[in-house]
């Protein structure tokens, strides 16, 4: 409207016929779905050029007023000889529809922080065509989409009147609000006007009422500025009194002076509305970031950095042409396979491709419902067509006499479905059965000159000939595996099938096993990684951003997930991506390799190894006896004073005995102590609280922080716990499925009053009792202790795969891995994070490796070990567990240690797990020591039986 009522003034007001058109042209290049005008001032010359060169189509659409600034200059400097000019020109607007004059968000575009937002915003018909393509995204532009909140309000209070007069006062009185002061008068006027339109007249007084600052109190420090005495109690009394920002201005002007841009008052209010800095930008997509680190050519990295850092809109196409085709770049296909759909256990449900289905114990990336009928229809279509589309390229096929539909038809279903490797979590094809497959059934003489076997299997099967593939011959026919028989048999996985929100994380409830009244699942608030990230993290994570960097550079910057997205962003020292010196001969970045008996890896110039004796059999380290005589020190528990020093201890930081943490507690009045154990990975942690000092006044206003009494009953944070009376048992909700007798032995070492406080911890228990001895450390899963009082319970079935951890007594069955960590990495964090023992602690990393475990029937343990690795077990919580119900735990322990070797980005984007450098599976067989404990057991009972008979 405002546009059509300019360009007829301007066809009134120059007379000749050239100079309307060309001059409605201009006007009207504002108002349209119009291209950038940069290309169109290239073929001007001259002062035209120069004009042409200044117009800016943001600040056009922005304020249509900006109109008789420039068109003047347009017309007089460009003649109508500049013919290209001026077809240029016409291009632009060959929309023909005024798509945008009708949508007042163009009155934010010049708040929009990025060029390509603003940009994008002077060309919009509507916020969804903005969201859509990607060009401005909510978290990087908060201020620019609050202003086209505001002004769509406005626009649809304006339109509550079929009176133009009305709707053309109201717009005056409403336009660009929020950024610009009220003009009074002109509200006043469109009141008078709209006098008939009581809906719109509310509207429009609640809107010039409310016009308010986002957060007045962040500007109460700028009141010390002022150099004049009434400035500052004024200033004080206003901002806490009103959010009304026309009422705070004229208030300050009174008082404070007329904002002056030298005047160091006003230039504070300035600064405090400045945007953020760089470093609070979210990227596009970050876990996607993390895989441009594995691109090969420089290209490919420098393309896919900008393209999932800010550049998604004008990148994204030129990136999966270039790169996500180019065979050399296969590992960079796959990362952003794994973001997309990570391999998770088992498949079922499938309808056309019902030959994958009943694989428990096979991995998957995208068992769904969508894949199954995107394979469906790719086999319908060839039928058809005879032509086939895979990765890109037009197949023309044999007929089905020569080339049977079945094959194409499990081709078909392997690239969508998916199926995973166990090691490297590869979905590409074999090379043999590949170059097979395309030779016996592709019509060659019907494919285009430039395709080839060769090249067609370059895109579907790993370079490297050595690395496992996908066998297609295993998924050509239905699975072989016995069918479940029994919901006490089957294996299940709560979270498949992303049942929560999209703001929400999906995290498995494994209080709730088989159901019933409680739900196996819980929805909890996350973050996304990025705008069009699928990828979330729960709230209180800590997230690792890549920023630009040079080749042999890693920079990162950390951000914690809140309630409202990413937040307290903070860049972290730059990595050099140093090989490691080993001797004589350099080890390369990445590399993992042994030095004697000890597993290593190189990262960034970090020699990350393990500690382990060579040479000899069970033992412990420095020699150390077994003797359990509890000692801490550094605020981490020993077995005794040797393992203390031989872990780097000194003799002023061990404290014998095994006393309460809160008995040197120093809890102020109305406060209680409550042990909070807590392990560090650091020594620049100087503080590692152990304990947590829990005010007992008003209960309901602390927030919920679950706690578990002896009593079995939970409370809903420690307060109630107090003020209850009970005593404390173990933090979070009371668990199910374990025993609340004791006291046992964890397998770290420390007596817990109960197995439940034991895996409140994420700690398994050794063996009922108080902890009387230290095992040898070995790798054999055999009892490694010969106390009498120590009783090892019975394996959950005979000749299972299983371990028995470092330091412990007896052996368990389930998967196991020793861990290796870069303690510089957690060095690094915490300078980032000022040293806080709240954000890198081993429970936050085993609560962040637990949501890797999808099947509910396991259940992920680990401790620190007394060689300072981090030992990591995945274990079945039932009792009479079939051989499928203990694999699939087995399973999940290797997927953990697979996706912490090839530095998954699942891993790497997690500011704790992205410290775990090297993991070593260990689970093994047990030996005949081990198989013979339930037959001890059992000819102990019976002599117990005898002995009460007699």
């Amino acid at each position: 409207m405002e546009c059509s009522r300019s360009s007829s003034r301007y066809r009134r007001r120059h007379g000749h016929a050239w100079k309307s058109s060309a001059i409605f042209l201009i006007l009207t290049l504002a108002c349209v779905n119009s291209q950038d005008i940069t290309a169109c001032c290239d073929k001007a010359e001259g002062t035209c050029r120069s004009v042409c060169d200044k117009m800016s189509l943001v600040e056009i659409a922005s304020n249509t007023s900006t109109f008789e600034q420039w068109v003047p200059n347009i017309y007089r400097f460009c003649t109508p000889r500049l013919i290209e000019f001026w077809i240029c020109m016409n291009k632009t607007i060959q929309a023909e529809v005024v798509s945008g004059s009708g949508w007042w968000g163009r009155a934010c575009c010049s708040l929009g922080r990025l060029t390509s937002c603003r940009h994008a915003c002077a060309m919009a018909a509507n916020e969804s065509s903005l969201v859509g393509a990607g060009a401005c995204r909510r978290s990087d532009e908060i201020a620019f989409f609050d202003c086209v909140q505001r002004q769509e309000e406005a626009q649809q209070c304006c339109s509550q009147t079929q009176s133009m007069t009305c709707h053309e006062e109201c717009q005056k009185a409403l336009w660009r609000l929020g950024q610009s002061r009220v003009d009074l008068q002109a509200r006043s006027t469109a009141l008078q006007a709209c006098e008939e339109s009581p809906d719109l007249m509310r509207c429009l007084r609640d809107l010039t009422d409310s016009v308010v600052s986002t957060d007045t109190f962040k500007y109460l420090s700028c009141c010390r500025e002022s150099n004049r005495q009434e400035c500052q109690p004024t200033c004080e009394r206003v901002l806490r009194s009103t959010g009304v920002l026309q009422e705070i201005v004229e208030a300050l002007e009174d008082d404070c002076g007329a904002p002056a841009i030298h005047d160091g008052f006003w230039q504070c209010f300035l600064k405090k509305d400045a945007p953020p800095e760089p470093k609070d930008l979210i990227p596009h997509d970050i876990s996607k970031l993390h895989c441009c680190q594995k691109a090969v050519t420089i290209n490919c990295r420098r393309l896919c950095f900008e393209t999932f850092n800010t550049g998604w809109q004008t990148n994204w196409q030129k990136f999966y042409s270039e790169c996500l085709g180019d065979p050399q770049e296969i590992v960079l296909s796959e990362c952003m396979d794994d973001v997309d759909a990570p391999c998770s256990l088992g498949c079922a449900g499938l309808t056309y491709c019902s030959q994958l289905n009943s694989r428990p114990t096979t991995l998957f990336r995208s068992c769904t419902a969508q894949a199954d009928l995107e394979a469906h229809l790719a086999v319908a279509e060839q039928k058809g067509s005879g032509v086939l589309i895979i990765s890109g390229m037009e197949l023309p096929l044999k007929n089905s006499t020569q080339c049977p539909i079945d094959i194409w038809k499990s081709v078909a279903c392997a690239l969508h479905v998916k199926p995973c490797t166990a090691k490297g979590h590869s979905s590409l094809l074999c090379a043999e059965e590949c170059a097979s497959l395309v030779s016996s059934c592709v019509e060659w003489s019907r494919a285009p000159h430039t395709l080839t076997a060769r090249a067609l299997c370059a895109r579907l099967t790993p370079t490297d000939p050595n690395a496992p593939c996908v066998p297609l011959h295993q998924f050509m026919s239905p699975s072989t595996e016995q069918p479940l028989l029994s919901a006490k048999e089957v294996v299940t996985s709560p979270c498949s099938g992303s049942p929560c929100n999209a703001s929400q994380t999906c995290v498995i409830n494994r209080n709730c096993l088989r159901g019933g009244n409680c739900q196996r699942y819980m929805c909890v608030d996350g973050c996304s990684l990025g705008d069009s990230s699928t990828q979330m993290v729960p709230v209180g994570s800590w997230v690792r951003v890549p920023m630009a960097s040079s080749l042999h550079k890693a920079c990162f910057k950390i951000c914690r997930c809140g309630i409202k997205g990413l937040v307290d962003c903070q860049p972290l020292p730059c990595v050099e991506m140093e090989n490691c010196q080993l001797h004589d001969r350099e080890v390369m970045q990445g590399e993992k390799y042994y030095m004697e008996c000890n597993a290593c890896a190189c990262r960034g110039g970090e020699r990350v190894c393990a500690r382990r004796a060579c040479g000899r059999g069970a033992a412990l380290p420095c020699y150390c006896p077994p003797h359990h005589l509890p000692v801490r020190a550094a605020r981490t528990p020993y077995p005794n004073a040797c393992l203390a020093k031989c872990a780097g201890a000194t003799d002023g930081e061990i404290e014998f005995g095994t006393s309460s943490v809160c008995a040197s507690a120093s809890c102020g009045r109305r406060h209680v102590c409550i042990p909070a154990p807590n392990v560090c990975l650091s020594r620049l942690q100087t503080s590692c609280p152990q304990y947590h000092c829990v005010s007992t006044v008003n209960c309901n206003s602390q927030p919920v922080l679950p706690v578990c009494d002896t009593d079995g009953r939970t409370h809903a944070n420690a307060c109630h716990l107090v003020m209850s009376g009970r005593k404390f048992a173990y933090w979070g909700v009371c668990m199910e499925g374990c025993s609340a007798a004791g006291p046992v032995c964890g397998v770290n070492g420390v007596t817990y009053i109960s197995e439940c406080a034991a895996w409140a911890e994420y700690v398994s228990v050794d063996y009922a009792g108080p902890c009387l001895a230290v095992g040898p450390i070995s790798d054999l899963m055999e009892p490694k202790c010969t106390f009498d009082r120590i009783i090892c319970p019975p394996l959950k079935k005979q000749n299972c795969l299983g371990f028995t951890a470092p330091g412990a007594c007896c052996p368990k069955c389930g998967g196991a891995l020793r861990i290796l960590y870069s303690k510089k990495q957690i060095d690094r964090a915490l300078y980032g994070t000022n040293i806080s023992a709240s954000v890198i602690n081993l429970n936050n990393i085993l609560n962040a490796l637990e949501r890797h475990v999808k099947i509910a029937e396991c259940a992920l343990r680990g401790y620190l070990t007394i060689e300072l690795e981090i030992f990591v077990t995945v274990e079945t919580m039932l009792d009479n567990p079939t051989d499928l119900q203990l694999n699939v735990c087995i399973l999940e322990a290797e997927k953990i240690a697979d996706m912490i070797n090839r530095e998954s980005v699942l891993v790497t984007s997690d500011l704790g797990l992205s410290s775990l450098t090297y993991a070593l599976t260990v689970h093994t067989y047990p030996t005949q020591g081990a198989n013979s404990i339930s037959l001890s057991i059992a000819a102990l009972l019976a002599c117990l039986g005898i002995y009460v008979l007699r």
